[in-house]
């Protein structure tokens, strides 16, 4: 393994302003943390209003259940390619292989948030148009401010009028506000100018497995107590835009519920 220290896009859930970028890390022990495996797949143009409306599960996330009461815990999740091509309306675009499994480990050492994924990523995705990355991997933190986001995590920014969507406003983005959300996103290629302080990411690789490692001080929203609603892309084989693979919403819990635990060290 051989890690190299990334840049993170980042736009903050408000990070105290005494935190310094050169701040130092303490590197939990991942043989010690417990990896939650969270499927990843390619929705195709599925956007929010579809899932309370369309979809058959809409009365479930009407009623204030979250996406993943029924696709993992009563009747799974069916990722077979014909049931995904129905959501993308671009056949050409549609990957052969149409889901992944994604390790997520969470950890909290010494007052510093830890989250770290772990994936092989499809060698027959869809090529796509970003010269300057292979591959980019993505977490995106919710604020209690995104309405229904500890339903569907960051599906709840996805609408069918944004860009990228067919027939969506190429000047329209995601459906957050500034400092409801935090995007913490690595590249596998060309880095961004600037970190934002007290966050950092590093990454490596194993064979043909990625490992991405977040992290950043407690603050803001993510701090203890909290359960944080969260989602996770990845972009493979230089896609860009909604041509990724994306997961159902989660919580991470920072000493709180959630199916991704934030464990102590």
């Amino acid at each position: 393994m051989q890690p190299s220290t990334r840049l993170a896009r980042v736009l903050p859930l408000v990070l105290p302003l005494a935190l310094a970028c050169g701040a130092a890390f303490a590197a939990p022990d991942w043989s010690k943390i417990p990896a939650r495996e969270i499927t990843v797949f390619h929705a195709g143009a599925t956007s929010f209003e579809w899932i309370g409306s369309e979809h058959p599960g809409a009365s479930i996330v009407k009623a204030g259940q979250p996406c993943i009461i029924c696709h993992e815990t009563k009747k799974g999740l069916d990722y077979t390619a014909k049931k995904l091509a129905a959501r993308e309306p671009d056949a050409q675009a549609m990957p052969k292989t149409v889901s992944f499994p994604v390790s997520v480990q969470a950890a909290v050492e010494q007052g510093t948030l830890n989250v770290r994924l772990s994936f092989i990523p499809p060698a027959d995705a869809k090529a796509g148009n970003d010269a300057a990355n292979e591959l980019k991997a993505a977490i995106m933190l919710l604020d209690d401010k995104v309405p229904q986001a500890n339903l569907a995590g960051c599906w709840t920014s996805c609408h069918k009028d944004m860009r990228g969507m067919p027939g969506g406003d190429a000047k329209k983005g995601k459906y957050v506000s500034a400092g409801s959300f935090e995007l913490l996103q690595w590249k596998s290629g060309k880095t961004l100018a600037a970190l934002p302080a007290g966050v950092k990411v590093d990454s490596g690789k194993d064979g043909a497995r990625t490992t991405v490692t977040f992290t950043r001080k407690l603050g803001g929203a993510v701090v203890e107590g909290r359960s944080v609603p969260f989602g996770i892309a990845i972009h493979a084989n230089r896609a860009a835009g909604r041509m990724h693979y994306v997961s159902l919403g989660y919580r991470l819990g920072i000493g709180a519920a959630g199916e991704v635990q934030a464990v102590k060290q």
